[in-house]
């Protein structure tokens, strides 16, 4: 079984197109959330990820937020007006779809969850956030996204101190005996790890090993979009540096 990984879209096209690309042949598809926000192309986006032949997919904030379900005190003044445009571009069913996503899902022993465990919401940073999703995770495996930096963490089963490893440029990790792993592919339409390449994975579950890969895609049209959306200009900007 191959699992295509992706995460935190917001409704780039240009970048899921490259990524969806490269995800060609695989078995299904992880998506741990936010499919919408930031981006130009929220209806599109939607309907390309629901398109996809097999697909197991959790609700991220901005999801929510596009459909009044998540308090936009949370977001800051650039996210809030994007979501705001966001929601006006929406249909009724798209948004029924996007209020009905999971919180937690789960695939061949592994979670997948937006944000972290026991909160869906919360962000994984550092060590310390991560030991408590570790404590909370029922199995070894888990997939998150909501940070936008593409990395993993890992840690003996019985240990309180986990290793956080950056993969801003890809790489492999290969899933051993007795380690217990949360894994983030990156965002496919805004990374944040200083690297601006749509940033997605691929899950071996029989050659246990997941390879986080990253491809670049038209930043240039993403952006053209956005302007003429009249979306910030911050976050226009931020699509060029991978900040």
């Amino acid at each position: 079984m191959t699992y295509g990984l992706i995460s935190d879209i917001h409704a780039n096209l240009e970048a899921l197109e490259a990524v969806l690309t490269e995800l060609r042949g695989v078995d299904v598809f992880l998506c741990m959330g936010d499919i919408v926000g930031y981006g130009a192309d929220p209806g599109p986006c939607l309907e390309r990820v629901r398109a996809l032949p097999r697909l197991i997919c959790v609700a991220g904030n901005h999801d929510l937020a596009a459909v009044d379900k998540y308090d936009l005190h949370w977001f800051n003044p650039f996210a809030r007006a994007a979501i705001q445009w966001t929601a006006q571009q929406l249909s009724s069913e798209q948004k029924s779809y996007l209020g009905d996503l999971p919180p937690i899902a789960h695939a061949d022993g592994a979670v997948i969850v937006h944000g972290s465990l026991p909160d869906e919401m919360d962000y994984i940073t550092a060590p310390d956030e991560a030991r408590l999703c570790f404590d909370a995770m029922p199995g070894d495996l888990a997939f998150i996204g909501h940070t936008h930096v593409t990395e993993y963490y890992r840690t003996r089963r019985g240990s309180r101190f986990p290793e956080q490893v950056a993969l801003w440029s890809g790489g492999a990790i290969e899933l051993k005996d007795g380690i217990r792993y949360i894994v983030n592919a990156g965002a496919v339409g805004q990374p944040r790890d200083g690297n601006p390449a749509a940033s997605f994975g691929v899950w071996r579950v029989e050659a246990r090993v997941i390879e986080i890969k990253r491809v670049a895609y038209d930043i240039e049209g993403a952006q053209a979009k956005m302007k003429a959306a009249g979306l910030p200009e911050y976050l226009i900007e931020r699509l060029a540096i991978g900040r």
